[in-house]
């Protein structure tokens, strides 16, 4: 190796040939191939080991008492508190503590702990009989209104992200509660968990499709916040469009939050064909060409679905 001085300039390092060449092969390489990133530890407790577990959204991580994950820097880590039978999820501690609902989302930048604490509830004697409006993707709520203002007097909750926004409204004629989604918890995020998210597109500006996956995750939420607020429910959904499709990627998970869902009754726009058939399922399934504001259709099809009880008086 030599070294040259250049006027003015102090002193440079000029590399044979070869060592340049493989210098900046390296590089290149290293650019190209990243070095592993750093794992972390993510320490999830469950209270008194008693009264639920805490499940991620993936199916990759569930704890019942006390567990450590090793987790890689800089992954989004998404959780339920799933309760057990006979309990009722009260809160988070820790890394979560900010986190009202049932489902916990975190980034791991650093080492995470974090833990669930469950209670015992009272249960009724009488089953909960409510449904769950699925809007479409990108379709506002108010399409939904006027079903609303027919039967809950206009005053139907939102549930986002697992948490009820608002009082309980229900049909004083059938006593069915109802409740709807507000999808868009992981689009809050900005960031992907699976590669699937809702987010824009850096080059056009355009939105990329939601996962009907992703988007059962939240319908999935929205079944634990009601099962915490009554423990012996009895749900009926009504998807439209996507939402039918996120509402079965749903049912087709084995969770123990299934046993509350009486059905799908799933609204199609006349003339289109879902891209997945929705007659595989164990759940009673009704494909319904309507509309949310056709009233009289939606009126015969519940009825059909839970065994009239949406028509009783």
């Amino acid at each position: 190796m030599q070294i040259h001085h250049y006027p003015n300039k102090g002193y440079g390092l000029k590399l044979p040939f070869n060592s340049a060449k493989w210098l900046l092969l390296l590089t290149v390489m290293v650019l190209t191939f990243p070095l592993p990133t750093t794992a972390l530890e993510l320490d999830i407790q469950v209270a008194d080991s008693s009264g639920g577990h805490v499940a991620s959204v993936l199916g990759d991580i569930d704890c019942i008492s006390s567990c450590t994950f090793q987790i890689p820097a800089d992954a989004l880590v998404s959780l339920f508190a799933v309760p057990d039978k006979n309990y009722r999820f009260e809160g988070w501690n820790g890394a979560c503590i900010n986190t009202i609902g049932p489902l916990c989302t975190l980034k791991s930048n650093e080492n995470i702990s974090l833990s669930a604490r469950f209670v015992k509830t009272k249960v009724p004697k009488k089953p909960t009989k409510a449904l769950l409006l699925l809007h479409g993707e990108g379709i506002k709520h108010t399409v939904w209104n006027e079903f609303v203002k027919q039967h809950f007097n206009n005053r139907c909750p939102i549930i986002y992200g697992g948490v009820v926004l608002g009082e309980d409204s229900y049909n004083p004629h059938n006593n069915v509660y109802c409740y709807r989604v507000a999808f868009g918890y992981y689009d809050l995020l900005n960031q992907s968990i699976a590669g699937k998210l809702l987010h824009h597109d850096a080059n056009d500006g355009k939105k990329k499709r939601v996962s009907s996956k992703q988007l059962g995750y939240e319908v999935r939420a929205a079944a634990l916040g009601l099962l915490n607020r009554h423990p012996q429910l009895s749900l009926t959904l009504i998807g439209q469009a996507q939402s039918a499709l996120a509402a079965q990627s749903f049912l087709q998970a084995d969770t123990t939050e299934n046993q509350a869902i009486v059905g799908l009754l799933a609204l199609q726009q006349s003339g289109h064909n879902a891209t997945n058939p929705l007659d595989k399922l164990a759940f009673p399934i009704l494909t319904l060409k309507a509309d949310p504001e056709q009233d009289a259709k939606i009126n015969a099809a519940l009825a059909k679905l839970t065994r009239a009880w949406w028509m009783t008086r």
